[in-house]
């Protein structure tokens, strides 16, 4: 009984994004939004991790499956970017590098703040 209290939570959650993006027109898409209340909730410590465990293990395990519609509708609208897939390509490894990096700066910059908090 417990999981779909979880999933209930989660999407609840990821609803109030989708209505704060179409009544207060916010130009953010609204998972994001909702994405954003959840990092909210956790960082205020109203929604406890231990509360949604159970099914953000499941979707992260099944990650890749998620990925799947959106890997199908690139295939569909292939022949109409085949002229800018290196420019798409190349984008995609820049990103990913750059993502690295910021997350790895930030990762060091929180581990040594923390340290300063422990000390």
């Amino acid at each position: 009984m417990r999981i779909p209290l979880q999933l209930s939570l989660i999407f609840s959650i990821c609803l109030l994004g989708e209505a704060l993006h179409r009544f207060l027109n916010i130009p953010v898409p609204g998972n994001i939004l909702g994405m954003l209340v959840l990092l909210l909730l956790l960082c205020c410590k109203i929604i406890k991790p231990e509360q949604i465990k159970e099914t953000t293990n499941f979707f992260l395990q099944h990650l890749a499956f998620f990925f799947l519609p959106a890997s199908v509708s690139i295939l569909l609208v292939y022949k109409s970017v085949q002229s800018k897939a290196i420019i798409l390509f190349a984008l995609c490894i820049l990103t990913t590098w750059i993502t690295l990096a910021v997350t790895g700066l930030l990762t060091q910059i929180l581990i040594k703040k923390q340290k300063r908090n422990d000390s």
